[in-house]
């Protein structure tokens, strides 16, 4: 339920951003609110905290953030108090950041290899993936040396995996496949 929230609010302040054309500004108040919030501790004390009145936490977030974020976020922030809905704002803040960078066709990709990749591989290896996704790639590497060789590469639903383990387990699976198609066929 909360997700569905989270969302349903997130694509509201996106499209006003859109409208109001302050798409950046928006998420970048989103990420630092939801970042001081986490970083403070304040977000599991003070904000989420439902003993303490709504309009106390109103006043403290306008003391705290109204001179330095955008109108659109403060009223954001100001609605999920009135609708007692301020436990969506970390995952709200993760929407938010996903409709922008879909909006601004970016995609972020988690790459994993064996080894971890030269700068002159990762190079190589970001260009082709922005050239077939069409889209500017913000990448994460990580090292496993489980894939013996070879990278995987996972952007949102999609994944390409040309490691070593991977095509070992496919030729594992085909042969499976082939000595029980003969079992069955003799």
């Amino acid at each position: 339920m909360d997700h569905r929230v989270a969302l349903r609010y997130a694509r509201a302040l996106f499209q006003s951003a859109l409208k109001h054309q302050k798409i950046q500004e928006v998420g970048d108040d989103l990420q630092a609110i939801n970042g001081y919030l986490a970083q403070s501790g304040m977000q599991q004390m003070y904000f989420q905290n439902p003993r303490i009145p709504r309009n106390k936490k109103l006043e403290t977030l306008r003391e705290a953030f109204s001179k330095d974020i955008q109108p659109l976020t403060m009223r954001l922030l100001e609605l999920l108090i009135e609708k007692r809905r301020e436990n969506t704002l970390h995952e709200l803040a993760g929407e938010y950041q996903r409709l922008q960078e879909e909006h601004q066709r970016i995609a972020r990709a988690d790459i994993t290899s064996a080894v971890p990749l030269e700068p002159n591989e990762q190079q190589a290896l970001i260009r082709k993936l922005e050239q077939s996704a069409g889209k500017q790639i913000i990448p994460t590497y990580h090292v496993d040396p489980r894939l013996i060789g070879g990278v995987k590469v996972r952007m949102g639903d999609y994944q390409i995996d040309g490691s070593a383990r991977g095509m070992l387990d496919r030729l594992h699976d085909q042969i499976k496949l082939e000595i029980e198609r003969r079992r069955t066929a003799r």
